[in-house]
């Protein structure tokens, strides 16, 4: 019985990774998850809204520090947080922008008493209208330097909702799950669908790898189609897979280490950089 509490509990740990991972399982009332973690991408291989690989000379780069938190409203009712504290975009050819990213603030239940499947509903919230212009590092042939808009935020209201089922094999060591989500956006963006599946297995009882990966399609729209940054995500869809790494330093805090990437394979990049994202991180659960 304590071997499966403490693979549930790291099963828990690993679907708050990145990816936007989901699992069917909730949090045990009273019990809380923080992580705290840092990330950094950077690409100058641009995918166009057609689907077109497109350098674009000068590279862009972002990142920051995230933190997450969830706690055990009962056995089967979870809330949670996601805080990206700072945030930050550029280009090489321009100066670096800061500041605090979209909030997310959810729930998630746990619908079946003796089966991990979960509805999880969050929103998230705009810290900012979608404008944070940075300026050029050089001043161009008219002697001016140029803005370019780097939005930390899309700058409107998202609604994911997210149903998850999940699985722990009898070894007490494997788990796998599959997930799927749809996020209702305003100001007349498009809407979003994701799918995601994962395996993963724990090794020598102090380190767990999971792998991950999840496609985003764009759902139709009546409403006219958004033009503007990609970082507003209109119009973006991928193949994302990665592989994250866990490593119980004790029963209650983790050093956590993941790898993101985007490919073609199952659904064409769009409107999208690609390259790899790495992120590294500390958890503290109880």
């Amino acid at each position: 019985m304590e071997k499966n509490k403490i693979f549930l509990g790291i099963c828990c740990c690993l679907f708050v990774l990145g990816l936007q991972a989901q699992s069917g399982w909730t949090r045990e009332a009273k019990g809380f998850y923080l992580q705290a973690s840092a990330s950094y991408f950077s690409s100058n291989d641009y995918f166009t809204t057609e689907g077109r690989l497109a350098d674009q000379g000068s590279e862009f780069r972002t990142g920051g520090l995230l933190l997450y938190g969830e706690y055990g409203i009962s056995n089967r009712l979870t809330a949670i947080v996601d805080l990206p504290v700072v945030k930050f975009n550029s280009f090489s050819t321009t100066e670096t922008v800061a500041g605090v990213g979209n909030i997310q603030l959810g729930v998630k239940y746990k619908l079946l008493k003796n089966f991990p499947l979960s509805l999880q509903v969050a929103v998230d919230i705009p810290s900012n209208d979608g404008t944070n212009f940075a300026q050029s590092k050089n001043a161009n042939a008219f002697g001016e330097f140029d803005e370019i808009n780097l939005p930390l935020s899309d700058g409107e209201f998202n609604i994911w909702t997210t149903l998850a089922a999940s699985h722990g094999f009898k070894n007490g060591k494997t788990y796998a799950s599959a997930f799927s989500s749809i996020n209702f956006r305003t100001e007349e963006f498009s809407n979003q669908f994701q799918a995601g599946v994962e395996v993963g297995h724990l090794f020598f009882d102090k380190l767990y790898l999971i792998g991950k990966l999840k496609v985003q399609e764009r759902l139709s729209s009546e409403n006219n189609v958004q033009s503007g940054s990609f970082l507003f995500g209109e119009g973006t869809t991928f193949t994302n897979y990665g592989v994250t790494s866990m490593y119980k330093v004790s029963d209650h805090f983790n050093l956590v280490a993941q790898y993101s990437d985007y490919a073609g394979f199952l659904v064409d990049r769009k409107n999208i950089y690609d390259g790899g994202t790495i992120s590294l991180g500390v958890s503290f659960e109880y």
